[in-house]
């Protein structure tokens, strides 16, 4: 059985998320044992990559590059140099046997070509979360595309498998979505193992306790929260600061403001909103707490603070904060500005903190090898 794996979505909107950094190590450590083509569209049909092939061009959002350089050129340039197979749609019939959409997309022509392939073969898709049709506030679409918003997750209601990446996306999409019980619905933890394991750094005697939060700046994700609870327990005498790294929110601009004005106003915080992986890391490696609060859908940095010897802070839905609970995350409460003011006091002393550190277990992160052996063997039911 040949899998094709679906990725124009990539090659349309190639920038960096964490679906990306799903993408990429999936082909990184796709087993040997399940034949498959990563398929693009190139030059009016489609390309086939293989999964040599296919890691290269999924590499390209996290490598350093001119921020006056458009990714989607280095995309196409990648594809023109590398694809050597171009089919048309009826190929795509011929030399697959069954179907995974990787990545959430609601571009018709992928929908559409789904739609077809679920009459004919056994289709699978990766189940990340329900949150657009359950946190709508945090997602601004196109206007015209919301039929195929609910198109896509009506497909996940109706592929063969789904392979969730979490037991909180499992329950959204079986309860919410209402997928039928019947159907080949599993968990696979996407992994943390990409990150090499670090030391965690040692701090200078007196600095400020140094706090970081990383993502996108959605209501969903509580970045204004946080911030509250820092200015309280700044004001109650906390010697600490503040970092975000994320790009600004698309849906609420009060967020990005209200962030800014923090800033202006000399509040020890700072915001960081362009950084590729080399940032992030040596950001992560260098704080002294890491933050996970709100609804996540699983929390791939979490597994990446815990290689880097940063002890995590969570509350909320945190599938991978659950994970590593007792393994260097531990969950807080974050109902309030003062429960917010109160963890900030607290992991600003020593030995909360340290005791917190010391039970890091960064070799306990979920694997990227078993994430793809999962993916490949349920999506063609081996």
């Amino acid at each position: 059985m040949t899998l094709g794996i679906d990725i124009e979505q990539f090659v349309t909107d190639p920038y960096g998320t964490g679906i990306q950094r799903v993408l990429h190590q999936l082909a990184l450590n796709w087993p040997a044992d399940v034949p498959a083509s990563f398929v693009v569209p190139f030059q009016g049909g489609f390309g086939l990559l293989t999964p040599e092939e296919a890691p290269g061009l999924l590499a390209l959002p996290f490598a350093p590059r001119d921020p006056e350089t458009d990714l989607r050129d280095l995309v196409n340039a990648y594809l023109a140099a590398t694809v050597t197979v171009r089919v048309q749609l009826g190929d795509l019939l011929a030399v697959h046997d069954g179907w995974l959409l990787p990545e959430v997309s609601y571009l018709p022509s992928v929908l559409q070509r789904l739609e077809i392939f679920e009459r004919c073969m056994p289709t699978a898709m990766i189940g990340y979360d329900a949150l657009p049709m359950t946190q709508p506030a945090n997602y601004r679409f196109v206007p015209g595309t919301a039929s195929w918003v609910r198109e896509y997750f009506r497909h996940l209601t109706r592929v063969d498998s789904v392979i969730c990446i979490s037991d909180y996306a499992a329950d959204e999409i079986t309860g919410r979505l209402r997928r039928d019980l019947r159907k080949t619905t599993i968990v696979a933890h996407p992994g943390g193992d990409h990150i090499a394991v670090r030391a965690p750094k040692v701090r200078e005697e007196g600095a400020p306790v140094r706090f970081l939060r990383l993502g996108t700046l959605e209501a969903r994700k509580q970045p204004v929260e946080i911030l509250a609870g820092f200015r309280q327990a700044i004001a109650q005498g906390a010697n600490a600061e503040l970092v975000f790294i994320g790009k600004p929110s698309a849906s609420d601009q009060a967020i990005n403001d209200t962030i800014a004005a923090a800033i202006d106003e000399g509040l020890p915080v700072t915001w960081i909103t362009h950084a590729d992986d080399a940032l992030v890391y040596d950001e992560l490696h260098r704080a002294d707490v890491f933050l996970s609060i709100g609804i996540e859908g699983y929390g791939i940095p979490v597994l990446e603070a815990i290689r880097l010897g940063t002890p995590v802070l969570y509350s909320g839905i945190q599938p991978a904060g659950e994970l590593m609970e007792g393994k260097g995350a531990r969950e807080i409460q974050a109902t309030s500005t003062e429960s917010l003011a109160a963890a900030f006091l607290r992991f600003s002393v020593a030995n909360d903190r340290d005791q917190l550190a010391q039970e890091i277990g960064a070799a306990t992160v979920p694997t990227w090898k078993a994430f793809a052996d999962s993916v490949a063997h349920h999506s063609t039911g081996r």
